[in-house]
């Protein structure tokens, strides 16, 4: 039974009613909060960073059951409200306007946060979703009482009430994104339905094409651009590879572009995958021969732990560029081409072009050659 899977800004509660009369300049925000925390506790704004992992981007303090952070902005996005020592987050969406958060330290999910569009807009799908989440999670677990017992037939009947109302959180989830075309809550759903591969690039590109051209810019939204056109067979031989960067060990980012005009092995990974292990003396061996006359590799790993990552990386003497998101099957570069199992590898010749996949030994070496040689 696959799990429902929603988007971590949902588990907000209904929005509640106030108003601002602060004047912002354009551009810019403000978070009015409250908090039943303890005062002299610090409240941190938290964004993923290119690896997934929390990045603090401001903080401040709890005075008197309140607090306020302000900001500017480049584009609307999301971001997550960290109290100091408890555990979970309250997602807030950036966007222009003023903010209030009522936060609730013992009930994070009952938190409240409205003021702007999208705010609001997470709060109305919060209070429309909650009871589709409620009852799937109730069959979720009828579904595995009945496997246990060995009731084939109860567990089919509740599978198929899982799928109906699965299928009405879908109908309402198209007709919340259709009908609210500058909300960036849209797009949040949209991106993890089109990641997900939950919705079909087609269907997801009459829905996109109708959101506000701001939203169509946001984080997201170019993280859906992205997804949708990519063509039906993106790594097909004789296709220009995909394009696509990641972070490196140290965080910073390296992209396929930047390997233009090489021969070049992007090679699917991960310090887990004992065959990968075993292969990666000869990518070793490969790469000091031909590195010299043009052959470039770039390591994709499917790890999720970077110290796991980074030791078998220095163990193996692997000493190409390497990228990671260290989201294991997730990782969009994996998605992006198709990879179901590893190790895979795709070359490219100077053009950028894929020409050959998963060659390994003596017929790797023997291609490298041939492309060197153009």
């Amino acid at each position: 039974m696959k799990k429902i899977k929603f988007i971590a800004a949902c588990y907000i509660a209904i929005s509640f009613s106030i108003s601002s009369c602060t004047t912002l300049e354009p551009n810019t925000f403000v978070i009015n909060g409250t908090t039943d925390h303890v005062d002299g506790s610090s409240v941190y704004r938290i964004k993923s960073g290119p690896n997934g992992q929390p990045v603090t981007i401001d903080s401040t303090k709890i005075v008197n059951g309140s607090f306020e952070l302000k900001g500017t902005l480049d584009q609307i996005d999301i971001n997550f409200i960290f109290l100091e020592g408890v555990n979970g987050n309250v997602p807030v969406i950036l966007e222009e306007g003023s903010i209030e958060m009522e936060i609730f330290k013992d009930s994070l999910a009952s938190s409240i946060t409205a003021g702007t569009p999208s705010n609001n807009n997470l709060a109305q799908y919060r209070k429309s979703t909650q009871g589709f989440a409620k009852e799937m999670r109730t069959l979720v677990q009828e579904i595995n009482e009945a496997n246990t017992l060995g009731d084939n037939i109860l567990a089919e009947d509740l599978t198929a009430k899982y799928k109906a109302v699965e299928t009405n959180l879908s109908v309402y989830e198209k007709d919340f994104m259709n009908s609210n075309p500058q909300s960036y809550v849209a797009t949040l759903i949209l991106e993890r339905l089109v990641t997900t591969k939950a919705m079909r690039s087609s269907e997801a590109k009459l829905i996109y094409n109708g959101f506000d051209p701001k939203i169509k810019s946001s984080v997201s939204g170019k993280k859906v651009e992205a997804i949708i056109n990519v063509p039906s067979n993106p790594t097909a031989i004789g296709e220009v590879a995909p394009a696509f960067e990641g972070p490196t060990p140290t965080g910073e980012l390296v992209s396929l572009a930047s390997l233009k005009g090489k021969v070049t092995i992007i090679d699917f990974w991960a310090a887990w995958c004992r065959p990968c292990r075993i292969e990666n003396p000869n990518l070793v061996r490969l790469y000091k021969r031909m590195h010299h006359k043009g052959l470039e590799i770039i390591g994709v790993s499917l790890d999720k732990n970077q110290s796991s990552w980074v030791r078998a990386i220095e163990d193996d003497g692997l000493s190409w560029n390497h990228v990671s998101n260290l989201k294991y099957w997730q990782d969009p570069i994996a998605l992006l081409y198709g990879v179901r199992s590893i190790p895979a590898a795709f070359v490219l010749n100077k053009d950028g072009v894929i020409v050959a996949k998963n060659l390994r030994g003596a017929q790797l070496d023997a291609k490298i050659e041939e492309l060197l040689n153009e």
